[in-house]
C-alpha cells in the first residue's frame, strides 16, 4: 500500500467518523479544531482506522513515542510540558507547526495538535512503513 492509498483511506475513515465535507479534509486539517472531532470521535477514528487497515493502534501511542527515552520527570511536571518534552514532541509531531508545541503547554492540549497527517503517520508506522 503506497502513501496515497493510506492518505485516501485515512480520509475515508475521517468522513465516516466526523461531520466534515470531503473537500475540507487536507493533510493539515486538525482533527479537533478543523474537523470538529471530540474525544469520543477520536476513539471512533482509531477503531475505524484499525478496522480499515487491519492494524492495532495502542492507546496513547503518540505521547508514549514522545516520552520514549526521556524520564517522565523530564517530559512533564504537573501536566505541563518541560523543555525536553516539548523538544521531543516537536520531533514526533514533525507535521505540526513547531511554534505550537511549547514548554509549559498543558499535556491535555496534545490531542488538539493532531492533524490528518498525524494519523497517516500512525497508520504508516503500524503497517511497518517509514513515516
Amino acid at each position: 500500500m503506497d502513501r496515497n492509498e493510506i492518505i485516501d483511506g485515512v480520509k475515508e475513515c475521517l468522513l465516516e467518523c466526523v461531520r466534515a465535507e470531503a473537500d475540507s479534509i487536507t493533510l493539515k486539517s486538525r482533527i479537533i479544531d478543523d474537523l470538529g472531532a471530540d474525544s469520543l470521535d477520536l476513539l471512533d477514528i482509531i477503531f475505524t482506522l484499525e478496522r480499515k487497515f487491519k492494524i492495532k493502534i495502542k492507546q496513547g501511542e503518540i505521547v508514549k513515542m514522545a516520552q520514549d527515552g526521556i524520564p517522565p520527570e523530564e517530559f512533564q511536571k504537573n501536566d505541563r510540558l518541560l523543555a525536553k518534552g516539548a523538544e521531543r514532541l516537536r520531533e514526533v509531531l514533525s507535521e505540526v507547526n513547531t511554534d505550537e508545541i511549547t514548554e509549559g503547554m498543558s499535556t491535555a492540549k496534545i490531542p488538539y495538535l493532531f492533524n490528518v497527517e498525524t494519523f497517516v503517520k500512525i497508520v504508516e508506522r503500524n503497517l511497518g512503513k517509514t513515516a
